[in-house]
Parts: structure tokens; sequence; C-alpha cells
């Protein structure tokens, strides 16, 4: 009866390890769900433009898709990879739109994401919108603080 409890320990116990493991593996990749805080500043002056809340999911085939808690723009779309050493590369496309519902510019976001190990990661980047005909209307810095909602189904 005792060599049968211990066996049953040392299984829970080796089972509860890789479980740790493969645990702490996942919490090392960018790929999950995250709540970010998003600012956006004029890259020349600093100066404050707006900021939005978003929840940002990458995906493990290196698609990202993103929404934003404001009425004026589209959900985003893009791709995603590793940069090393705990760095990403993150680039996506969203719809903006007037505040009577019409298309007004289509914008382009580059992202380089740092992953910290505490389960956030902060980022620097810069977005672009270019109207229907392609003319640039504005460029501006972001800065987003991200922490992890869930990590996706492996």
């Amino acid at each position: 009866m005792k060599t049968s409890m211990f066996r049953i320990c040392a299984i829970l116990g080796i089972g509860l390890a890789a479980s740790l493991q493969t645990l702490h593996a996942q919490q090392r990749t960018l790929e999950g769900v995250w709540n970010v805080s998003v600012t956006v500043t004029d890259c020349q002056t600093g100066a404050l433009i707006r900021t939005v809340n978003s929840i940002q999911a990458f995906h493990p085939d290196g698609t990202e898709t993103e929404t934003a808690n404001t009425s004026s723009r589209g959900i985003s779309e893009g791709v995603w990879k590793p940069d090393g050493a705990g760095m990403y590369a993150a680039s996506y496309w969203f719809y903006r739109y007037t505040s009577t519902g019409t298309f007004a510019s289509i914008a382009t976001v580059t992202d380089n994401i740092k992953l910290g190990s505490d389960g956030h990661f902060t980022s620097t980047g810069v977005v672009i919108d270019h109207d229907a005909n392609g003319n640039l209307i504005s460029t501006g810095c972001f800065i987003h603080t991200a922490y992890r909602l869930a990590d996706l189904e492996r």
C-alpha cells in the first residue's frame, strides 16, 4: 500500500512539474490575448493626439487581430514574428471612419514589442494614415502597455 501511494504521489508530482513548465513556456511568447493601452503622440512634438484601449490577439500562425474601444476605426489585421531576445515585430492595418461612418483613411502600423517576464509587454511604433488615393494624411508615434488576458489554446 505504501509503495502504491508513493507511486501515485510521484506521478502527480511529475505531472505538476510538466504542467508548470508548459505554462511558463507559454507565457514567454507573445501568443495569446492582451489588453492594451495605446497612447498616440505627434512624432515631432510629443503632443498627445489620442489614447485608446484595444484587445490584441497574437495567433500561433503569425497573424494578429485587434479591436479598439472606438467606433472611428475598424478591426486590425496583420502579422507578427519573433525578433530575438524577447522582442517581436508586428505590422497591421485598419480603416478609420468619419463621425458619419464614411471611409476616412487606411492606417498602417509598425510595432516593436518587448515582452516582459511579468506577463506584460511594452512597445513603440508608428501609425501612418493615407486617404483613399494614397495621399499621406498623418503620422503618429505610439506607446503600448499591455497585460496578458489569456493564452491561446495549443
